[in-house]
């Protein structure tokens, strides 16, 4: 009998456990809602930028400039037919690829500027694939951006959500200023 008390105070014991972890994790689960737009775009833009030091090395190593009007024409080109096969606009989307191509140049430059801060040189093929599985990703997450980008509060709405995304990636001041630079004119869009 004595054995058999114990068994069901450990199985109360064991339900009250668990049902308290439950109520724990669901307020929890409940506060991590899907990312806004503007977060969603900080932090891709973030990733993207970081790619700009493996960019910035290589060129080093190559000798190559930072500008190459050709292929950013050509990564435009596609960005305003993928915009249109997704029922985006397709002038602003350009604009906004356009201000993070600049986000992207002005860590390069910077980091030319100041003798091996750059890195090791590394294989393009990779960041470059990289960067456009970001882009795509920036794609889809534009829609939501362009729909925050009016208000009163966007400006501050955007600076939170960079300032989320440069601590999250431990962006030093340069990627910090680049980062405010990809954003272009989203608080700005029609």
């Amino acid at each position: 009998m004595r054995a058999q008390a114990m068994r069901l105070r450990c199985r109360w014991l064991a339900t009250a456990l668990a049902a308290a972890a439950l109520l724990i994790a669901l307020p929890a689960a409940a506060q991590s809602p899907t990312p806004s737009g503007f977060e969603r775009v900080a932090e891709l833009s973030a990733q993207r930028l970081l790619l700009a030091d493996a960019v910035a090395a290589s060129k080093r190593a190559s000798g190559k400039p930072v500008e190459d009007a050709q292929r950013e024409g050509e990564q435009l080109a596609r960005v305003r037919e993928q915009a249109t096969a997704r029922a985006l606009p397709a002038e602003p989307t350009a604009a906004f690829f356009r201000a993070q191509m600049e986000a992207n140049k002005l860590v390069q430059y910077r980091l030319l500027a100041e003798p091996g801060r750059a890195g090791a040189a590394v294989d393009l093929a990779p960041v470059r694939a990289k960067l456009d599985a970001i882009n795509a990703q920036l794609l889809d997450a534009l829609p939501a951006a362009l729909s925050q980008g009016s208000g009163d509060d966007c400006a501050r709405r955007a600076s939170d959500a960079r300032k989320r995304a440069a601590r999250r990636h431990r962006l030093d001041e340069l990627h910090r200023t680049a980062l405010a630079r990809a954003f272009g004119d989203l608080c700005r869009s029609p």
